[in-house]
């Protein structure tokens, strides 16, 4: 694996690599059907993308840029960090959790299943959405695990300042998607009468998925925070209200934790949980004679 740092001086550089280093060691005891070739921190972080791609119109949102890509090559995986990691906003111990998260996101898929099918149908869609889900579920764990381990065990430190401001600050930004009533749950309803009056199930999917995907997400990264982190357990009352906050996304949840304290990879039991998930926003899959089928019910 190569290590390169193209931002600060060259001392700051080989601080950079030094503190990389932990993924080249981790790689070395990790499984993966492909390995990390090269992780860079690039002095500009979208042209290092479109370089890894082969692309050249890949453009990060300004103030919303990602803190990491991993890019498949031939030779393995390109793990791009940003170089905004490296300003005063972050310090070492933020970036252990990142660093984690990402590198089990990319062990994950050589632990996880590839379910094979001619097409698409109801098993398989929840099936890969399903995963999506533990997929990060289990990356935010890790990275909070290994992140404690390192900093105490190794290096005889409590968690910075600083690192709880980000912590507590991206959970509070979790919790106020779930509680946005208007801007989700709201949204969602109200896309669901707009397909009862027009009856067009792509235009209805178009408009719900990307915030699907915010709650969906949002959940999963707070309730992996506050699992992991019991002081912060009390915050979930700030989600008291929320809609979608009922038995079946607590059974849903509760499968997630089952799942991840027990190391398992065979999520097949979990697509009736998944659907029943699902039902909060609206949506249910079902196999049609040709295909798949998307059912909109009221919620």
């Amino acid at each position: 694996m190569q290590i390169r740092a193209e931002i600060g001086d060259k001392a700051q550089q080989q601080a950079i690599v030094n503190e990389l280093g932990i993924l080249g060691e981790a790689s070395r005891h990790y499984a993966m059907a492909f390995r990390i070739s090269e992780v860079v921190v690039p002095h500009d972080f979208d042209t290092a993308v479109n370089a890894a791609q082969g692309t050249g119109d890949y453009r990060s949102v300004p103030g919303m840029e990602p803190t990491s890509r991993a890019v498949f090559t031939p030779k393995g995986y390109i793990l791009i960090f940003h170089p905004k990691l490296y300003s005063d906003a972050y310090d070492n111990h933020i970036r252990f959790a990142i660093y984690w998260h990402e590198f089990t996101l990319l062990v994950n898929r050589s632990r996880f299943p590839v379910l094979m099918r001619h097409k698409l149908d109801r098993f398989a869609n929840y099936f890969m959405n399903l995963y999506q889900l533990y997929d990060q579920y289990t990356a935010a764990r890790r990275s909070f695990e290994f992140r404690d381990a390192i900093i105490r065990q190794a290096l005889g430190e409590e968690l910075s300042d600083l690192a709880r401001q980000d912590l507590e600050h991206s959970l509070m930004g979790s919790l106020a998607i779930l509680r946005n009533k208007a801007e989700y749950y709201d949204w969602i309803r109200f896309q669901i009468m707009e397909y009862r009056e027009k009856g067009v199930i792509a235009d209805f999917l178009e408009q719900v998925r990307g915030k699907i995907a915010q709650l969906s997400y949002s959940l999963v990264f707070a309730y992996a925070t506050m699992d992991h982190y019991e002081h912060l357990r009390d915050r979930e009352s700030l989600i008291a209200e929320a809609p979608m906050l009922n038995n079946n996304t607590r059974a849903f949840l509760e499968y997630l934790r089952f799942k991840y304290q027990t190391d398992a990879v065979d999520l097949s039991d979990g697509i009736d949980l998944m659907e029943a998930f699902w039902a909060n926003f609206g949506i249910r899959f079902k196999d049609g004679e040709k295909c798949m089928e998307c059912e909109v019910q009221d919620i």
